[in-house]
């Protein structure tokens, strides 16, 4: 690609990133509830995402060290 046409993609993803942010910060999602019972609802509604999360996480730190060396794999 041109140097130009990333330069279009990239303001022009900026733009809708910018644009989802106002939305988000002007019209909060009733659902969600007051700050003091965060924990509580993210917990709650939310396990699956997280679980789900916590494994990717653990599985692409697995994967590094899989292929990183031993330490006394020179030897």
């Amino acid at each position: 690609m041109k140097k130009r046409a990333l330069v279009y993609i990239f303001v022009i993803l900026t733009l809708l990133g910018a644009g989802l942010f106002l939305f988000r910060t002007l019209n909060p999602d009733p659902a969600l509830p007051a700050e003091s019972g965060f924990r509580e609802w993210l917990w709650e509604t939310r396990q699956f995402d997280l679980v789900v999360q916590v494994l990717l996480v653990f599985g692409g730190a697995m994967g590094i060290a899989a292929i990183l060396p031993f330490e006394g794999a020179d030897e």
